[in-house]
């Protein structure tokens, strides 16, 4: 018998990534960590139920990170970083299990805009925790 659902198990998931964002992440974001999270979010995107426009964006978010990467653009790295990252997967996996709000009966050019919203919301906290993390350990 399993100790979690696999909800409970993806959030926890997430709550790693921002955990090691906010942890490791203070000064810089590494090639490597930009790697990961692009092969992670593959994983999750072929794991959750999408609308079509934010699969679409989601790839060309994929596209961009892995391009970013190859080429070593380095101050592009915190785009894909695990704070970025971590926010878009927790905003992805809440949207799965429908629990952000408004999105009901929505177009998908609004879904895809009120996901984005609540990516950078959730991406501001994250990072605001890490500021407060980072100048006070």
């Amino acid at each position: 018998m399993p100790l979690l659902t696999s909800f409970q198990a993806a959030v926890g998931g997430v709550c790693v990534i921002l955990t090691y964002g906010i942890v490791v992440e203070k000064h810089y974001v590494s090639k490597s960590t930009v790697f990961y999270n692009i092969l992670s979010l593959l994983l999750l995107l072929a794991s959750i139920e999408l609308p079509m426009t934010v699969l679409a964006g989601m790839i060309i978010y994929l596209i961009v990170g892995f391009a970013v990467m190859k080429v070593h653009v380095k101050p592009l790295f915190p785009i894909f970083g695990a704070k970025t990252y971590g926010s878009l997967a927790l905003v992805l996996i809440l949207q799965g299990e429908s629990y952000i709000p408004y999105l009901g009966g929505r177009e998908l050019h609004e879904t895809f805009i009120i996901l984005v919203i609540f990516w950078i919301a959730v991406a501001l906290l994250v990072n605001l925790l890490g500021y407060a993390y980072k100048k006070h350990f």
